[in-house]
């Protein structure tokens, strides 16, 4: 059995593509892969150590290039899948476009996200894991199989690892986030206030408190210079994010790329909600605890799949209180 997958990001959509994996390894184990994705992600599948062939292309090239841009990822690419047969093609994407990707590769069956004969992907309100699986199996209805993100357990770099104090409970935040090379979504992050004031109680309690971000949320570093904690925004790669989170107790964050490296870490989440229907983006797992802000206004959830509602004020987040997260702190470090 020969499958190739094309999914190219972002990095929380990746995580839950993971799925695919074990469903293929339940369907047809020994199965090839190929899987095409973009340069920041190819880590991520890298880890899972189930792809026998990753095709890494430039996707900043790809979304932002232009047509040369585009052109000069596509036309390798078509060189490289001429000739080429695989059983089955899945595209982990609603945008036609995206099958451009495997246009010259032969495919018995073809499956992309988006309406097609065999139903739409992926349902709304249902978790994007077992839509990316369905993309696989073909099924819906009951005997559908719901999506399995792999565990990761990766090693932690010593470097990181001697900053971790011992016998200290760790709590990891993530405050930035929530964009990715085609956009920037802040309506999906937990006011920035909240997580200074959040840091300031777990200090009081003599937590040990992580800051951690890409080197593009470098901006919300000042707002906790003045506090004792571990800044590592921008001192982490993907992988080692995962490693990171690892090692905590606890992660806490909105709906962005962290929450789905803490969630493939294994360790306990706080998942922080607004905009976006939580039951697509996280399992109904007893380690991961939802806050979903915004329970009485008509327009939770608003974002449809490509927009927002216009709220200056990010209401729906900003009434998730610091008291209600730590309470919630509180709650999962006694169990």
């Amino acid at each position: 059995m020969k499958i190739l997958i094309v999914k190219i990001g972002a990095i929380g959509d990746i995580v839950m593509s993971l799925a695919m994996l074990k469903e293929i390894d339940r369907q047809w184990p020994g199965a090839q892969i190929t899987w095409v994705c973009g340069e920041g992600a190819a880590p991520l599948v890298e880890a899972v150590r189930r792809v026998d062939e990753i095709i890494v292309v430039n996707d900043q090239k790809l979304l932002k290039g232009g047509l040369l841009g585009a052109f000069g990822v596509l036309i390798p690419l078509w060189f490289r899948f001429l000739g080429k047969s695989f059983d089955l093609i899945v595209t982990g994407h609603s945008d036609p476009r995206y099958g451009w990707l495997s246009l010259t590769a032969h495919g018995k069956i073809r499956r992309q996200f988006g309406e097609g004969k065999e139903g739409r992907w992926p349902v709304p309100g249902r978790y994007h894991a077992d839509e990316y699986v369905r993309l696989i199996a073909g099924q819906n209805g009951p005997q559908a199989v719901q999506g399995r993100v792999p565990t990761l357990s990766l090693p932690l770099r010593q470097a990181l690892s001697e900053k971790i104090v011992s016998g200290k409970k760790v709590v990891a935040l993530a405050p930035g986030g929530a964009k990715n090379i085609l956009r920037d979504d802040a309506l999906r992050r937990w006011p920035l206030d909240h997580y200074v004031r959040l840091s300031k109680k777990l200090l009081e309690k003599d937590y040990q408190v992580v800051i951690t971000g890409s080197a593009a949320d470098d901006g919300i570093r000042d707002s906790f210079k003045q506090l004792p904690v571990l800044d590592l925004v921008g001192q982490t790669s993907v992988t080692d994010l995962i490693a990171l989170y690892g090692r905590t107790d606890l992660v806490i964050t909105h709906d962005s790329g962290p929450l789905h490296l803490a969630i493939a870490s294994g360790k306990p989440v706080i998942g922080l909600f607004g905009p976006t229907n939580p039951w697509e983006k996280v399992p109904r797992d007893e380690r991961i605890k939802i806050l979903w802000g915004g329970e009485n206004l008509a327009c939770r959830p608003c974002y449809d799949g490509k927009n927002y509602a216009v709220c200056p004020a990010n209401e729906c987040l900003r009434s998730v209180s610091v008291d209600q997260v730590y309470a919630e702190i509180e709650k999962i470090q006694k169990s």
